[in-house]
């Protein structure tokens, strides 16, 4: 009988033994199951991302362009000589005789002498799409001349053959509110509102003759302060960071106040970057304005342009 308990119990502690070995056999397989579904996971995301590299080779395999600090930065700083040919008439009409031709100022009554004139421009750009700009010219002249006819200023008449000098004196100063509306860093196109500040003043000095009676040495002097505001808009690409070309133009048609015309502030050119924050630029600028005036002081017109080179050093800092 005690053979058959302890056969009973052998057979027993066999078939626990072959149990546990299913067990194990059981979670061995689930082991090598989660391990094979883990690999698989795994190369299913190398597989995806060695495709989404192959149909996208710009995004994984091509860094972003290198472009030049004047669309790379924040706040762009430019300064330098502005030399144009310069192209001045005004007239001023007088009360009792009424409209008078224009006064040329540079051919007529000044000299034809072209003089260099310091302007300033500065970008702020703020946010991802939106930029401040600002530009600020400014120039005078004095000249002399004999005249070779009689000039009408208002009701008094510089007569001909009779010595006089002439003064003129401009400041425009530009604010200029922006979005960027482009898409890529090597390029940047953008639309805009904007306000040109402009003060101006010209006089002659000389023997004049009002109403039929000589004064000597007389002065008649005219000035205007207007805003304008305008439009404008802006375009510049740059093919790597040392290089980039930029174009631009302001455009203003209306009629305000005392003040009615035509405005032109129009720029296209290129810089060069030096240093890390120092460039180098050139461009062809031009502004222009033809308004009639009718102030208490001026009832007349004014017609005036500059056009011509600007060279200019530039700072840059502040990534954006």
């Amino acid at each position: 009988m005690f053979a058959i308990v302890a056969n009973n119990m052998s057979t027993c502690s066999a078939r626990h033994s072959v149990v546990e070995s299913d067990i194990g056999l059981v979670e061995n397989k689930r082991v090598v199951i989660k391990i094979m579904k883990t690999v698989s996971g795994i190369n299913r995301k190398i597989l995806l991302t060695g495709l989404l590299c192959v149909v996208g080779y710009p995004v994984c395999a091509q860094e972003q362009p290198d472009v030049h600090p004047y669309l790379a930065n924040r706040f762009i700083l430019q300064g330098g000589a502005f030399l144009p040919k310069m192209s001045l008439d005004i007239s001023i009409d007088g009360s009792v005789t009424g409209e008078h031709p224009p006064i040329d100022f540079e051919g007529g009554v000044g000299s034809t002498r072209d003089d260099e004139i310091f302007s300033a421009e500065f970008i702020w750009r703020f946010g991802d799409r939106w930029s401040f700009r600002g530009q600020h010219f400014e120039g005078g002249r004095n000249s002399t001349a004999v005249l070779e006819e009689d000039v009408e200023w208002g009701d008094a008449i510089f007569e001909q053959g009779s010595f006089i000098s002439g003064e003129t004196d401009l400041q425009i100063t530009r604010f200029f509110f922006a979005r960027d509306f482009s898409k890529s860093l090597q390029h940047e196109f953008g639309i805009g509102l904007g306000l040109h500040r402009m003060e101006f003043g010209a006089s002659l000095t000389g023997d004049i003759v009002v109403n039929g009676q000589p004064f000597v040495a007389e002065t008649r002097a005219v000035s205007a302060v207007a805003p304008l505001p305008n439009i404008g808009t802006w375009y510049a690409y740059s093919p790597s960071e040392k290089w980039v070309f930029d174009v631009r133009l302001d455009w203003l048609d209306v009629s305000i106040g005392e003040y009615s015309g035509t405005l032109i502030n129009a720029a296209v050119g290129a810089n060069y970057q030096v240093f890390k924050h120092v460039g180098i630029g050139l461009k062809y600028s031009r502004f222009s304005l033809k308004f009639d005036i009718d102030k208490t002081d001026w009832h007349g017109s004014l017609k005036l342009a500059y056009e011509g080179l600007y060279f200019y050093l530039s700072g840059n800092w502040g990534a954006r």
